[in-house]
């Protein structure tokens, strides 16, 4: 036997515990450590029957309240108010157990686990949500007793069917759950995107470049953003993010493009990709190098190829692209050479000294570009992220003293050295490199790939793709390595998981509604419309089904209402008393056998009116139910 009490407050526990859960990361120092101190002093409490009674519990809330609401501003909305839910929380578990506090545990773990989704979205949440609404369910059901007699006890097999039941009621609403995802219209725009962005993390893209800025770069493995295209090699995976082509001091920075730019992509093999990006503080999408053509979002492609939304990057969105694949980017008119040929305020004497050579035994543009990266191969660079060169000329100390640095010194330097040599050019940023699930068939893009490379214009050509990074030494070990193994398998599963979430869920929109609607309506009409063989049995086949269901309902309907009565009885008696029916037993012999004094009346109220061959009257009929259901 188990009292109802202990089972309520076994499922309270994990209903509390469920809403802290998906928010705890996100939490404050306070009651990230106030929740599990809490719910431990709850069972402790329960154990020992001491509860925290008012005003005590009271006056703690009112002081926490009093403390975010201090800390609340425009710019930190979020944070405070969830912090002080999960305070509230905690003191709910340490309170009296009355019906309405266990009401408000229930509805506080809710709307915890709601707020966590104001930092994120994935399929964990689902899981989290439906087990929830599970446990909710379950103890409502159990609160009513509860309420009745709070000492209460229940054996195993009522426990059994208490559950049973309390099961089916989130169950029975999930065929209701699923059509109305389907029919119910909804935004493109989370419900309140305007409260958080999501892009607060650090991420390794970044819209500027600077090198010399840290002494090292974190390796950041959270997804940028998941691609559907074909399988590819690793060589064509650069995705194009932004162009930067102007110098502010020694950064590189995105300036206005020159009046008149527009580049094209001569030839090259087109690949269409879905890109599911992460929210993110940046507007900048990515697609493969070059894309040509972009659908699903609002953006225009700008004339170097890059794509920049105005709208909120913190929000989940979609979006097609088609990219062609070369190497030069064309130009239709003459560029303005001067605005890519300028130089940063100060470089160091040895510098200018080198590539004054280099460019003396260049005859044109394309023989200084192959000197100057024969003068990174003979020199032995290498490629790495950590113990990077920080001075007052961090491009001097990258080339002649530490020959170490990570994409940024290799780009920004061969591009300062292409600008010496007389050579326009501009740095772009986006990301290299990714991992392809062959189980959603996508790549996955993390913020540890972004990248750096360089275009250089070459007359007669256009705009050259250029990666000093590969002539480091180290680059393809580095760089280009292929993560195996089980942890990673496991990672790329569940990460797969998340794929398959993004792509029905949360990118699910009224442009796929009607999609589902327009397929239903065409498959009907492809019904109707049929070829005369397709009518024929059309023709056939509906009267022929429509006629089966008249002929059951008539059926139906000549059943009186003294059978199905008897029927009913005689279902309930195989159930209590199995032994008692056969195939031969008359009903009088069945009302001796069971000896039950229901089943006696019933049989005697039924006989006076059918063995006399009458029709039940309303009162009797009313009778004969009444017993039935006692029976049961």
């Amino acid at each position: 036997m188990l009292r109802i009490s202990v089972l309520l407050d076994i499922l309270t526990y994990c209903i509390a515990l469920l809403g802290y859960a998906p928010l705890a990361p996100f939490l404050e120092a306070v009651p990230r450590f106030i929740f599990p101190a809490a719910l431990i002093g709850g069972l402790v409490a329960d154990r020992k029957g001491f509860r925290l009674r008012d005003p005590i519990p009271t006056l703690v809330s009112i002081l926490f309240f009093v403390y975010y609401i201090s800390q609340t501003s425009r710019e930190n909305l979020i944070g405070p108010a969830i912090n002080l839910l999960i305070v509230l929380l905690s003191v709910r578990l340490i309170s009296g157990k009355k019906i309405r506090n266990y009401l408000q545990i229930f509805a506080l773990a809710i709307f915890a686990l709601a707020g966590s989704t104001l930092f994120t979205l994935d399929l964990l949440f689902l899981v989290y949500l439906i087990f929830l609404l599970v446990l909710i369910a379950v103890a409502l059901v159990i609160l009513t007793f509860h309420a009745t007699d709070s000492k209460m006890t229940i054996s195993q097999e009522g426990m059994k069917t208490l559950l049973s039941v309390a099961f089916l009621m989130p169950a029975g609403a999930l065929p209701l759950i699923c059509v109305f995802f389907l029919i119910l219209p909804r935004t493109q725009h989370p419900l309140w995107s305007f409260l958080y962005v999501a892009g607060s993390r650090v991420a390794g893209f970044s819209e500027k470049v600077q090198p010399g800025a840290s002494s090292s770069v974190g390796s950041e493995k959270s997804a940028a953003f998941r691609v559907s295209c074909e399988k590819l090699a690793k060589e064509q995976l650069y995705w194009r993010g932004v162009v930067l082509n102007s110098l502010a001091g020694n950064t590189w920075v995105r300036g206005v493009l020159p009046a008149g730019e527009s580049g094209y992509i001569a030839n090259g093999r087109a690949v269409r990709q879905t890109i599911y990006p992460e929210p993110g503080r940046s507007g900048y999408l990515f697609a493969l190098n070059v894309p040509v053509r972009v659908s699903g979002i609002r953006v225009p492609l700008t004339g170097d190829f890059v794509l920049k939304t105005a709208t909120s990057a913190g929000r989940r969105v979609k979006y097609e692209a088609v990219s062609v694949f070369g190497n030069t980017i064309g130009t239709r008119t003459e560029i303005d050479r001067g605005y890519y040929l300028r130089l940063p305020r100060s470089l160091s004497l040895r510098l200018v000294a080198v590539v004054r050579e280099i460019a003396k035994k260049g005859k044109n543009d394309a023989e200084k570009v192959e000197l100057l990266k024969n003068f990174y191969l003979l020199r032995n660079f290498t490629y790495a992220t950590t113990d990077l060169p920080v001075s007052a000329d961090p491009l001097d100390e990258f080339l002649f003293v530490r020959k170490r640095g990570n994409c940024e010194f290799f780009a920004s330097s061969f591009a300062v050295m292409l600008r010496l040599a007389g050579v326009p050019s501009r740095l772009v940023g986006g990301y290299y490199g990714g991992e392809y699930n062959d189980l959603g068939g996508y790549y996955l893009i993390t913020e540890d790939r972004a990248h750096v490379w360089v275009e250089a214009y070459l007359a007669g050509k256009g705009w050259v793709m250029l990666d000093p990074s590969t002539l480091s030494a180290n680059f393809q070990k580095v760089r280009e390595n292929t993560r195996e193994g089980l942890g990673f398998r496991l990672k790329m599963y569940l990460d797969s998981c998340n794929y398959f979430w993004d792509m029905a869920i949360i990118t699910y929109d009224l442009e796929k509604q009607f999609q589902i609607v327009n397929k239903i309506n065409l498959r009907i009409k492809s019904v109707f419309w049929l070829g005369h063989p397709g009518r024929s049995l059309f023709i056939m086949v509906v009267p022929f089904i429509s006629l089966i269901l008249v002929i059951a309902a008539a059926r139906r309907r000549r059943v009186s209402r003294e059978e199905k009565i008897l029927r009913k009885f005689i279902w309930q008696v195989k159930r209590k008393y199995p032994f008692a029916i056969l195939p031969s037993t008359g009903l009088h012999e069945l009302a001796g056998l069971s000896n039950d004094p229901l089943i006696k009346e019933f049989v005697a109220i039924y006989g006076r009116a059918v063995y006399c061959d009458r029709k039940l009257t309303i009162e009797e009929y009313r009778l004969l139910q009444e017993l039935l259901r006692t029976l049961a």
